[in-house]
């Protein structure tokens, strides 16, 4: 899986970076428009952590405010995208 450096989230241009977070691997920003991935992991823990944000990021676009806080939603909705996306 390829990581892009721009996606479109329900008709929204996010950027994707790579930059130093403190205490995370990855975080979006709906307002700036971002996802900004740490640099350092492994291939596969980078493929999951973008697609844990891009999950946030469709959540936040449908407006499910109570979904996009539940982590453990969203990191079961991006791991399972992930092994999808991975067995082809």
């Amino acid at each position: 899986m390829e990581i892009p450096e721009n996606v479109r989230i329900l008709g929204l241009d996010y950027a994707v970076v790579r930059a130093e977070l403190e205490g995370a691997d990855g975080e979006i920003s709906p307002r700036r428009q971002t996802i900004t991935l740490a640099p350092g992991m492994s291939r596969g823990r980078e493929e999951q952590t973008y697609l844990h944000e891009l999950v946030h990021g469709i959540l936040d676009q449908l407006g499910y405010t109570e979904l996009y806080e539940d982590e453990r939603l969203v990191q079961g909705l991006a791991v399972g995208l992930h092994q999808a996306l991975s067995e082809r």
